[in-house]
């Protein structure tokens, strides 16, 4: 929460019982303050600088002076908080609103403040009740991330979830709901696989968890054995053939494997003939073998079951491309770059059906964009992006077409 904020919340709730009582003029000193009124000047000019640890102790001498008004118990406990001590914060919050419930500021300031010293059990249900009750923009995503975070902190995920949709609909560009989404889902995804191999250790499903780690350590042929394992148990799981193709391909690109791999592909389209990746990868191993007519067809069938697949739609585009057909691959090679404007290599590819199809000026641009690209492109990003998004095709590249 900015400084600004604070001051403009704090100063209102502090003038509010001098005003009432005729004693402050809005905007003005007292003319002859008493010793009060000098007590809530210092605290007023300590807050519109910024000062909120200087504020602390004439705010903590109003109290003692009137005990019995609630605004300076909010004030006190405001100050607290933004004072980096949100602890001392929680008293003053709760005697404000037990002297005037309706006082909203102090109860937003004890929801976060019990959330960040750990009493998540006593600040979740407020929170969850005064967040959407909230209408200023920073503190509700200040009581969001709180929210989230406590849901976590009592190991009830689900809950943090809520929270995290909320923050996405209010805050969707923020770092820190993003970075915390992250972390959320990854503790979400450990904690299910945990209780998975708790509850059916010798299930397929918990074999499949011990397979995709070797795949990412990057153990190949071990992955390979327990995903043999896993359709031993489970012949017609969908996803499986698919991945060992995948593994195939990526231990070993000679022709025998490369034959296995294709094999692979295809008995996963026997189980789930809307695999979109498996008609990719059939596109690609086409495509490398000049096969153009067979590569124009799968991956026409990928962009078909999967209308958002631009690296399906750059290999159409490049198949068609290097078949003489440049004038029909423009339109899946624009919708790639519709999909994905930094993709440089849809770009790329691009540029070279407008040249072909004569449209030169058009060709000049999309190269001009390839290089503003390729420029910006840095491929730990695309890896990470790639890997949380579960995206484990092979990613197209920028060379001519044929």
């Amino acid at each position: 929460m900015t400084a600004k904020l604070l001051i403009a919340i704090l100063i209102s709730v502090i003038s509010a019982p001098l005003v009432a009582a005729g004693q402050v003029p809005v905007g003005q000193k007292p003319a002859v303050p008493s010793a009060s009124n000098e007590t809530v000047v210092a605290a007023m000019e300590a807050l519109q600088r910024g000062d909120f640890a200087a504020a602390i102790a004439p705010l903590e001498k109003l109290t003692l002076v009137a005990p019995q008004v609630a605004e300076y118990q909010a004030d006190l406990g405001m100050a607290y908080y933004s004072a980096g001590r949100p602890k001392d914060a929680i008293a003053p919050c709760r005697k404000a609103l037990k002297l005037k419930p309706t006082l909203a500021a102090a109860r937003y300031f004890l929801d976060v403040s019990l959330a960040e010293t750990g009493d998540c059990k006593a600040a979740l249900p407020l929170i969850e009740k005064d967040y959407a009750a909230n209408r200023d923009p920073q503190l509700r995503r200040l009581m969001g991330l709180d929210g989230a975070r406590c849901g976590m902190s009592i190991a009830d995920p689900y809950r943090a979830v809520r929270f995290l949709q909320s923050l996405d609909g209010d805050f969707p560009d923020d770092p820190d709901v993003l970075y915390l989404g992250t972390r959320i889902f990854s503790d979400l995804s450990n904690l299910a696989a945990q209780r998975l191999l708790r509850v059916a250790p010798g299930s397929y499903q918990a074999r499949q968890i011990d397979a995709e780690v070797l795949e990412v350590q990057g153990r190949t042929a071990e992955a390979i054995e327990e995903y043999r394992k896993i359709l031993a148990a489970a012949p017609h799981l969908s996803g499986i053939h698919y991945r060992l193709g995948r593994l195939l391909l990526a231990r070993d690109p000679e022709a025998a494997t490369a034959d296995a791999a294709r094999h692979e592909f295809e008995k996963e389209l026997e189980i789930n003939a809307d695999d979109a990746g498996s008609e990719y990868e059939l596109g690609e191993m086409a495509r490398a073998g000049r096969q153009w007519d067979a590569a124009i067809a799968h991956f026409g069938r990928a962009v078909k079951l999967d209308p958002n697949f631009p690296e399906a739609m750059v290999g159409l585009g490049k198949s068609l491309i290097s078949a003489g057909r440049a004038a029909e691959a423009v339109a899946p090679l624009e919708r790639a770059v519709k999909l994905e404007p930094n993709d440089a290599v849809a770009h790329y590819q691009l540029s070279f059906a407008y040249l072909r199809s004569g449209r030169d000026a058009d060709a000049k641009r999309e190269l001009d964009l390839y290089r503003s690209a390729h420029d910006r492109q840095h491929q730990i990003v695309e890896t990470i992006r790639q890997g949380i998004g579960g995206n484990i095709s092979r990613p197209q590249t920028a060379e001519p077409p044929e």
